[in-house]
């Protein structure tokens, strides 16, 4: 499929999951096409993914086409952590629920006394997102360059990319979560309405998990 710009901002158009549309990455303009559907796993490398998942059965969810799409985005174009890392902050970072350093920087430090016993020196973080107004500081999660925080009043749970081997999408009736290792401790939950930026923020876990780790991820 040769691939078109953006009639709204020139970026380049990806195929979208339900493989009925281009959608833009960075607008989230759509265009209908008719395209043929290649089979599940020709949209991500079966050399890094084993899939236990059915498309069919979660196309039919609109969030989860988007946040999917932006999964497959990150990982087929962008592919490296730096380059998804600099989407996120350029492009999807956009309201004063997530933050990352130097960006709603004051979210962070509101929340770093929870966290800071478990971030190593050196060690910083890429986005910090929360559950909305009535959750501020109280339930959140953090992602760095070693592990992902999830914060639910006073209980924490975190787990570095190097032990993911299993992403699971829960589209819990049309709002998708990924849960790290299938557990419900571990979930990347929508942060309002921002399925593009759950998407990245999966892909970015799967390629530290990738980089870290020889062996396939399991999608399930």
């Amino acid at each position: 499929m040769n691939k078109r710009k953006c009639p709204s901002c020139g970026a380049e158009m990806e195929l979208s999951l339900s493989n009925k549309s281009l959608v833009c990455p960075f607008c989230n303009t759509h265009i209908d096409a008719d395209i043929t559907d290649y089979g599940n796993t020709g949209m991500l490398d079966e050399k890094m993914f084993d899939f236990l998942w059915k498309f069919d059965s979660l196309n039919k969810y609109e969030n989860v086409v988007t946040d999917i799409d932006s999964m497959c985005y990150c990982l087929n174009h962008l592919k490296s952590t730096d380059n998804i890392e600099d989407y996120i902050r350029t492009a999807l970072i956009t309201d004063t629920y997530v933050a990352a350093e130097g960006i709603h920087q004051e979210r962070i430090d509101k929340v770093m006394p929870k966290i800071a016993e478990l971030i190593e020196p050196g060690e910083h973080i890429i986005v910090y997102g929360d559950k909305g107004i009535f959750f501020c500081g109280k339930e959140f999660f953090v992602i760095t360059d070693k592990r992902s925080i999830f914060v639910k009043g006073r209980k924490i749970n975190t787990i570095l990319h190097s032990e993911v081997s299993v992403m699971r999408m829960n589209p819990n009736g049309g709002y998708p979560r990924w849960l790290l290792n299938n557990r419900d401790e571990f979930a990347i939950s929508g942060i309002g309405n921002k399925y593009r930026l759950q998407g990245a923020i999966a892909a970015l876990i799967c390629r530290y998990s990738l980089d870290t780790r020889n062996a396939k991820i399991k999608i399930m």
